[in-house]
């Protein structure tokens, strides 16, 4: 086990963390960041062109505290997080990832308690989101759950999916369920 206190840093090939301490357990090959925690990590993603090929993006995220842990393959951003990478913009309290088996690419990723998603010219806020990579699923709940488009319309529910691959976003508003699909661009 090692701590390392002061401006450290630590990185692996395009990884980096750098916080005001870092603790590294590197038998069980977790990691932990405290004080303005920073990362950036190349991850790999189904390309927006071609989704039978994969392609790098960077993904950055920053916490008051970061927590990686190894044996479930979870990075915890907690206290004011935010993290900008191939699932969108995003900030909340706390913002979980969980990366496929490779240690390159995000199964799922999770967001708690005042989420604030942009992503595709549309911003949505709740209290909760999962994001699958699978389906590439985004699901928000939270009372209300609110999506802002691009033209500045205003959508509110109790729930919301939004499937990436059709642009189709489905509103439950308890006991109404609205669908909108892609978006032409212009506004009226």
């Amino acid at each position: 086990k090692a701590t390392y206190t002061g401006n450290a840093k630590l990185w692996q090939a395009e990884t980096s963390v750098q916080a005001h301490t870092i603790a590294l357990d590197n038998k069980k090959g977790d990691l932990t960041g405290s004080g303005a925690v920073t990362t950036s990590a190349m991850l790999q993603m189904k390309s927006e062109k071609d989704k039978a090929k994969k392609e790098r993006v960077r993904s950055v995220g920053t916490a008051k505290e970061f927590k990686y842990e190894e044996s479930s393959r979870r990075a915890t951003y907690d206290g004011s997080a935010h993290l900008s990478g191939p699932q969108g913009d995003m900030t909340a309290d706390r913002i979980e990832l969980y990366l496929q088996a490779s240690g390159d690419e995000i199964d799922r990723a999770e967001a708690y308690d005042k989420l604030t998603l942009r992503e595709q010219s549309r911003t949505t806020t709740g209290a909760r989101m999962t994001y699958t990579t699978a389906n590439e699923t985004y699901v928000i709940t939270g009372l209300p759950v609110t999506i802002v488009d691009e033209c500045g319309r205003e959508s509110v529910g109790q729930k919301l999916t939004f499937v990436k691959a059709t642009d189709t976003v489905t509103i439950d508003g308890g006991g109404q369920v609205r669908t909108q699909t892609k978006s032409t661009g212009k506004c009226s």
